[in-house]
Order: C-alpha cells, then sequence, then structure tokens
C-alpha cells in the first residue's frame, strides 16, 4: 500500500486553516488532524523547546507532536498541518519532528517572502520534489486553492508511475504469451 502524504505548513507566514480551507482540500482528498489549536501550539512549543517563554513546564507540552503526528496518520488519507513556527527550528528539532512523521510521505510548504528564504534545517531533511514555496500573504481561500493544486501534481505523479508500471507488466505479459 502506498504511503500517504503529510503536506506540513512551517511557515513562516500564519495561515488560518478555516472551514473553507478544510472543505476545499478535502474535495482534492487532503484532510486535517482532528486536533485543537491548543494542540498545535503546544507541539510548536515542544518540538522548538520554547515552552520556557511561554511559562509552560516542560510537561505541559510533553506529546503534544506524537498525538497531532498520531491523529494525522490515523487519517488513513493525505492530510494537511499547519506549523509556521516549525519555520524558526534547527536542525535537531526540524529532525525530531520528521521522525514523528515515520511512515508518512513528508512535503514542507513554506511561504517564503523569496525563494532564498527556505530554511536549510528542514530542507535537507526532505528530497528537494517535495519542498513546495506558495507566495506568502495569500487569502486562506487562495493558500487551499495553491496547495490543493500541489496535492493533485502529486497524484498525478503517483498514478503516472503506477500507470508505467502496470505497462511494462502488461507488455512482459504479451511477451511471454507470444513465445
Amino acid at each position: 500500500m502506498a504511503k500517504h502524504q503529510l503536506f506540513l505548513h512551517i511557515g513562516p507566514d500564519v495561515v488560518e486553516v478555516d472551514a473553507a480551507v478544510r472543505e476545499r482540500l478535502a474535495a482534492v482528498g487532503v484532510r486535517t488532524p482532528d486536533v485543537s489549536q491548543d494542540d498545535l501550539h503546544r507541539a510548536d512549543l515542544e518540538i522548538r523547546r520554547a515552552h520556557r517563554s511561554a511559562d509552560l513546564t516542560r510537561k505541559d507540552v510533553e506529546g503534544a507532536w506524537a498525538k497531532v503526528c498520531r491523529r494525522a496518520f490515523r487519517l488513513k488519507s493525505d492530510a494537511f498541518v499547519s506549523q509556521p513556527g516549525f519555520f524558526e527550528a534547527d536542525a535537531d528539532q526540524a529532525a525530531l519532528a520528521v521522525d514523528g512523521l515515520a511512515g508518512l510521505k513528508v512535503h514542507l510548504v513554506v511561504t517564503p517572502e523569496t525563494r532564498d528564504d527556505l530554511p536549510v534545517a528542514w530542507t535537507r531533511l526532505v528530497k528537494p520534489g517535495r519542498v513546495h514555496a506558495i507566495e506568502p500573504g495569500l487569502a486562506p481561500a487562495d493558500f487551499a486553492a495553491e496547495l490543493a493544486r500541489i496535492a493533485l501534481t502529486q497524484e498525478k505523479a503517483r498514478l503516472d508511475k503506477a500507470l508505467s508500471k502496470v505497462k511494462k507488466r502488461r507488455k512482459q505479459v504479451k511477451d511471454q504469451l507470444a513465445a
């Protein structure tokens, strides 16, 4: 079975994930995990180890990212998570976040000011074809449309690859029958 994809938005631009965004993404098979905004905030603090600046203890944020990852994995479909604060993560923190997403194909969605502003800590962990830059400052509906376009492009590539394998196998069977 093919791995499901997780589109991880890491900012630095904040994207409001409202009902309209969820609906637009669901139309192309991308769902958002059922986690609260508080869970996402605590996950951000946990990964970036910034809980003290929010007057929280380590115990208050422990396991928040794991909860988000479990919920995304349980969707059994492609998923989208927006964690704009992750943009500021260093290499170790980024690696920790990606480790929690084992079993999913991680696509990095970044809204940088320029193409040169892509965070190296993250781009080293994700295959180059899975790093997507979206123009910053878009309205939530426009962001959702752009993300839907990316998701559909990835699905088309997956289907083209599968079709290529089927054609190759069909030719092998045809050749065997002819022999």
